[in-house]
């Protein structure tokens, strides 16, 4: 049985230097030959959540991008930085962090994600066809560069769920009306994978590197969670067995993040762990503490009801909710929110105000607030079901 292989490598900085040396090792450790960047057209996906500073590990390290850019570079590539945050255009991410400098310095080219095409797969479960922005389809190479990080609605976020930033802009906000829940969410991630390993006439090579020296637990994936030092670069060209050893090495309960089991039903690629080979360094040089994942929802922890009206919800499930003390009223919970569940405050408290009837519960308002000034408020009979 040939098995996949994941290379996980301890890196414990942001040096530019220790960085590229530690990816290269990285490509050699999956026989990845770097010389199959020349000549080619290399679409670059980092996570750009939102404008965040590199401590908050929110987005991809800027310096773990500048290394890859750098590399793609060196070997005869032409590097293309290709990403749609939900909120902010990209160009606003861009100018607010350190990504400006690394885009001017590296003169990495900045995709237009506007026009979409749409990709056809017809192994895909609810969603045969989705629309993405059509720069990917210009690529010869797609490097998918991820945070590790754990979410509210889908347990952890890696490498299949930062692919969803291939869909532009506000269109990722109706995916979450479409499919609320976290359980057809991640379905709906794995139809998107599906899509983009299969969809197009001629298959695009996959190479996924994962930042994972500074990660993140709690209430991710925006800056309400909490950054945390995995100490760790991981690589493989399965995003499903890159997903599997990211959420091992964090010490969290693979069996919730549905889209490493559901995706070994899928058999994109790996069908089960004893297809995939841990290279590099042992799990044993690694020292973190295991991670705290999302407190997380009867929803969102990925167990099925049959009760999912709006009072239970109202009852039972976790709401966001924003706090006076932090809230700066710049409302881009309100321009995110899929249900349009909120406004503009009416009076006091200075908040947005929620109309819970229609929010969902996808906790996207959580993921691009910039002042963390919303946390999850308890339904009052949550403590029933905690029983």
């Amino acid at each position: 049985m040939t098995q996949q292989l994941v290379s996980v490598l301890k890196c414990e900085d942001y040096l530019f230097e220790d960085l590229k040396k530690t990816l290269l090792q990285s490509l050699e450790n999956i026989g990845f030959d770097p010389e199959s960047f020349r000549g080619a057209r290399v679409a670059l996906k980092p996570n750009l959540l939102v404008p965040a500073p590199p401590e908050k590990a929110v987005i991809t390290h800027h310096e773990f991008f500048r290394a890859v850019a750098d590399i793609v570079k060196s070997y005869g590539g032409v590097p293309v930085l290709i990403e749609s945050p939900s909120i902010h255009s990209v160009n606003r991410v861009i100018k607010k962090t350190g990504y400006a400098r690394v885009v001017e310095s590296e003169g990495v080219e900045v995709a237009h994600v506007e026009d979409t095409r749409t990709l056809k797969f017809e192994g895909g479960r609810q969603f045969k066809q989705l629309d993405i922005a059509s720069a990917f389809f210009d690529a010869d190479i797609i490097i998918n560069l991820p945070k590790f990080k754990t979410h509210g609605l889908t347990y952890v976020t890696g490498a299949v769920k930062n692919m969803f930033g291939a869909i532009p802009g506000l269109a990722k906000s109706k995916m979450h009306v479409k499919v609320p829940e976290g359980d057809a969410f991640s379905e709906f991630l794995l139809d998107l994978y599906g899509c983009l390993l299969h969809g197009f006439d001629k298959p695009k090579t996959f190479l996924h590197l994962m930042d994972g020296i500074i990660a993140m637990e709690g209430e991710g994936p925006g800056a309400s969670g909490t950054p945390i030092r995995m100490n760790a670069v991981l690589a493989s060209t399965d995003a499903v067995a890159l997903d599997y050893v990211a959420t091992t090495l964090a010490g969290l309960d693979v069996e919730k993040a549905l889209m490493v089991t559901r995706g070994f039903a899928r058999g994109y690629g790996v069908k089960s762990p004893g297809e995939i080979k841990w290279v590099g360094d042992p799990k044993e040089a690694f020292t973190h503490k295991p991670f705290r994942p999302s407190q997380g929802t009867i929803l969102s922890n990925m167990v099925r009801w049959p009760i999912t009206s709006k009072r239970f919800r109202n009852l039972f499930i976790d709401r966001p909710v924003p706090g006076e003390a932090k809230c700066t009223l710049c409302y881009q919970c309100m321009k995110i929110c899929p249900a349009g569940a909120i406004s503009k405050t009416g009076g006091k408290p200075k908040v947005s105000t929620y109309d819970y009837n229609k929010c969902i519960r996808c906790y996207c308002c959580m993921e691009v607030c910039p002042e963390a000034a919303i946390e999850k408020g308890r339904g009052r009979l949550q403590w029933v079901l905690r029983l």
